[in-house]
């Protein structure tokens, strides 16, 4: 029996913090089974008023796979990926961003808004693949409300005593089609006081709006889009263009 001595071990990588970036759909998957396991088990943990929710980009009509403290916005298995908070700057460079040279796109400290008023402290984690495109996003939302509500309380035992307020129910989630039109009519409403009689500027910056929220991601939106203004869905891709 031969034995080698001195045998040099394999080259450690230069790079020792480079990050492991899929390069398949198979792998793809792989991340989004793992960040659903990192959902699903870590709620207890954070607590009530934290809402952790995993998106599949591939998918935005259905968009959501896995989320906790979903009752904080709203959503559940199976809501489009317009359908959260308003002012969502992790959507907002989901459309303007494409792709980016980076494993995980991170954007930090940023507030949203919740139909009914309340702010929510967000982060949203974008992962990406080898080619740079997201597929999978990790969002989290911090409702502080009923830390305010304890402060008031506590405000409150020196001062007159306040009426408690009857706590909000949790409306059920709404169709997408509805979701959609709600954002189409909500657009056009914020342009003109007349939205019988748009004109072809008004429709442009209507259209603009739209695609701030993230309307036209999911299937069928442009169509529907197309419909109320009353022009072609050419006409809706041209506005697009001029952005």
């Amino acid at each position: 029996m031969s034995v080698i001595l001195n045998q040099r071990p394999d080259p450690v990588p230069t790079n020792a913090d480079a990050v492991p970036i899929p390069s398949s759909p198979r792998e793809c998957a792989l991340v989004i089974a793992t960040l659903k396991w990192v959902v699903n088990h870590t709620s207890a943990l954070l607590g009530p008023d934290l809402e952790l929710v995993l998106h599949d980009l591939s998918r935005p009509d259905t968009s959501v796979v896995a989320i906790s403290n979903g009752r904080i916005s709203g959503r559940g298995i199976g809501s489009a990926i317009i359908s959260g908070p308003f002012d969502d700057k992790g959507l907002k460079a989901l459309i303007e961003n494409g792709e980016v040279d980076e494993a995980c796109t991170v954007i930090a400290d940023y507030h949203t808004r919740l139909p009914d008023g309340r702010a929510l402290d967000s982060l949203s984690l974008m992962f990406r693949d080898d080619k740079g495109r997201a597929f999978a996003a990790l969002c989290a939302n911090a409702d502080r409300s009923r830390l305010v509500q304890l402060r008031q309380l506590v405000d409150g035992l020196f001062a007159q005593p306040m009426v408690a307020a009857a706590e909000a129910e949790t409306e059920a989630a709404v169709s997408v089609d509805a979701m959609v039109q709600k954002i189409i009519e909500e657009s056009i409403a914020a342009v003109s006081p007349t939205p019988a009689n748009l004109s072809r500027e008004e429709r442009a910056q209507a259209v603009r709006l739209m695609n701030d929220r993230g309307l036209f991601l999911v299937r069928a939106s442009v169509e529907m889009a197309a419909e109320r203004l009353g022009v072609t869905r050419h006409t809706i891709y041209n506005y697009l263009d001029k952005e």
